[in-house]
């Protein structure tokens, strides 16, 4: 029954209208209810959309270097990230007379287990292979001045022998049997080499093309073992006796045109000589008296003058700067107590451990060019030299028989 009814207030006949009319009412109020309930579900939702969006795009870029910062880390290998070693391997095989070839700015070496002649760049550090030689047993070899070509002293049968190498025809060329030295003169066309006489037993200094034409007698020759070597930039070759800590060294240039033998320097033992660039003074190592047991660095110049640097090293471990101002010289350690120099060392019968230095020549200073303990390993180090820029020191370490570079800036 209608509690309207009930109340007496409405006629039974207009119960339904009013209960249809009330629901209606009740139904709009709840549809405006729905509609805005609706509206905020759909704000609501909007907002949280555009919240999400907005705040999780600042958060991940947050996270993320920026396009700038991406390029400026892409273009920085991860090589640079780390200083270079100032003490570096160059080859990875063993090397016999490497020189610089300034002109193209890269290294020339022979691997004498293979035969096989490298260029390398020592920058980029890329090897090429230029040229290879079936000369056997190669105990030393020296370029000509346009690196188109080295003398090759090896051993047959237990004599000495020469070979000339050419890298443009890629053959060897056997020297004349009798020689005991060789050199090239100063232009790369020449040799001058010690020549013995079988039947008269006399030797002597000639001069002749690298076939042996052409050769002239320069000057007799009163030992057996001898070092030749060009003056630079001079028509004068040198020559004097293989270093003994017993015997006195003689020191002498002559013309390579004849003429009268100049003798240099003398008095000093076990004497050893590397020239100046201009060829206007020498380094001299020799030992401070007969029997080798100490031994020191000095200067000769071209009058014979001789001023000790007293520097306690061999001229094998040594490098002149071009303008010869500064000399690069490794500096011998771990010699024997008892060891005669430089005797024992050209033996083989030990290895130094050298540490590396230079010397400015017009005040005296020394100082090193690596630390000790940036010497990573053991080195007894010949041959040095250094590169067109001098910003790098090579050497072959004697130990291994690699190629190794110190950066020098």
């Amino acid at each position: 029954m209608c509690w309207i009814v009930s109340l007496g207030i409405l006629k039974s006949q207009e119960c339904p209208r009013l209960v249809i009319k009330i629901l209606l009412k009740i139904a709009l109020k709840m549809r405006n209810v729905f509609i805005i309930s609706a509206v905020l579900l759909v704000f609501v939702l909007v907002f949280l959309g555009v919240y999400n969006f907005v705040f999780k795009q600042e958060n991940y870029s947050a996270q993320q270097p920026s396009q700038s910062v991406l390029e400026e880390v892409s273009i920085i290998p991860e090589t640079a990230k780390q200083s270079p070693k100032q003490l570096q391997t160059i080859s990875s095989e063993t090397v016999l007379g490497a020189v610089f070839d300034k002109k193209e700015k890269t290294i020339l070496y022979c691997d004498p287990t293979s035969g096989t002649i490298w260029k390398i760049d020592p920058v980029a550090g890329e090897k090429q292979q230029v040229s290879t030689t079936n000369i056997k047993d190669i105990k030393s070899l020296s370029w000509s001045s346009d690196r188109k070509s080295f003398l090759a002293m090896s051993e047959e049968n237990g004599k000495t022998v020469f070979y000339r190498h050419d890298l443009d025809a890629q053959e060897d060329f056997r020297l004349k049997s009798g020689l005991d030295s060789a050199a090239w003169d100063n232009l790369g066309v020449k040799i001058f080499y010690k020549y013995y006489d079988s039947v008269t037993g006399k030797r002597s200094l000639n001069v002749s093309n690298p076939d042996g034409n052409d050769w002239k007698y320069l000057a007799d020759i009163e030992h057996r073992n001898v070092s030749i070597a060009p003056v630079p930039l001079t028509s004068h070759a040198s020559f004097w006796n293989f270093p003994d800590a017993d015997e006195e060294t003689k020191f002498s240039i002559i013309g390579t045109t004849g003429g009268e033998v100049k003798v240099l320097l003398t008095g000093k033992f076990g004497s050893d000589y590397l020239w100046s660039p201009g060829g206007s003074k020498a380094l001299v190592s020799s030992s401070t008296e007969r029997g080798g047991r100490a031994f020191t660095l000095g200067i000769i110049n071209f009058s014979g003058e001789y001023t000790d640097l007293q520097i306690p090293t061999l001229v094998s471990k040594c490098a002149w700067s071009e303008d010869e101002k500064n000399v690069y010289y490794a500096l011998p350690g771990g010699i024997p107590e008892n060891a005669v120099m430089p005797n024992d060392y050209q033996k083989g019968n030990f290895n130094t451990k050298d540490t590396f230095w230079k010397i400015d020549l017009e005040t005296g200073k020394k100082e090193r060019i690596i630390e000790a303990e940036a010497i990573d390993g053991e080195f007894d180090s010949a041959n040095l030299f250094l590169s067109s820029a001098e910003d790098a020191l090579y050497f072959t370490n004697k130990i291994d028989g690699k190629l190794y570079k110190i950066n020098l800036k």
